[in-house]
């Protein structure tokens, strides 16, 4: 493994293990074992350097990995529903986090959360298969008032998120796994589907009728 590796490797777990504000060029550095102290600037030219470099290599395979689901799905004669497609987003996600040694959800958490750097991570997290899956997603939740499908399906990826963020700390903390990891994502894909298609409330549907009307 070479020194640009290692230090994305670095600096994708000093962030899981000790928060993004600790990933500094320097730490990455020497945790990466590397004595030149311009290593880091080298490779990245700065910490956003440094971020845009982890989230590309880490969301590559994935979003590989979508894009041939998707193409899977368009390959069907049959229609494509929610779950189907919010199978196409939560997949290849859990399947590279839910594993041991495992950094990247906590890292993306974070990254996601930061209002500095959630650019840069987003870039590499809203490639062109989760674009088109996400507008596909929106088209389908037909069952859901138009004002709420894209609150709803942007929500259920927030979920994603957090719910593999928490995984991965339980098993870098070498927690045993309650169920299988199989059962894990299919439960996972199941949760952010109902978080798209719940029915809105009659309260919710009122409220929305009303800013319609104000707003008229």
């Amino acid at each position: 493994m070479g020194a640009r590796e290692q230090m994305i490797e670095a600096g994708e777990r000093i962030a899981a293990e000790r928060g993004l504000a600790a990933m500094s060029l320097r730490e990455v550095q020497a945790a990466a074992g590397q004595r030149n102290k311009s290593a880091a600037q080298y490779h990245f030219g700065d910490r956003r350097g440094l971020i845009e470099a982890i989230a590309s290599e880490r969301m590559g395979p994935i979003n590989e990995h979508r894009q041939r689901l998707l193409d899977d799905l368009d390959d069907l004669d049959d229609g494509t529903g929610v779950r189907d497609l919010m199978a196409v987003v939560v997949v290849p996600l859990a399947e590279a986090t839910i594993r041991p040694g495992s950094c990247w959800a906590r890292f993306l958490a974070q990254g996601l959360a930061d209002p500095e750097l959630s650019d840069v991570v987003l870039h590499s997290f809203q490639a062109g298969a989760y674009r088109d899956t996400r507008r596909r997603l929106i088209a389908a939740a037909v069952a859901v008032p138009d004002e709420l499908r894209e609150r709803r399906v942007d929500h259920a990826v927030g979920v994603l998120v957090m719910s593999l963020a928490a995984a991965e700390a339980l098993l870098a903390g070498g927690a045993p796994a309650s169920i299988p990891v199989p059962a894990q994502i299919a439960d996972l894909v199941d949760i952010c589907t109902a978080v798209i298609e719940a029915p809105a409330s009659a309260a919710t549907r009122s409220a929305l009728d009303l800013a319609s009307r104000q707003s008229a």
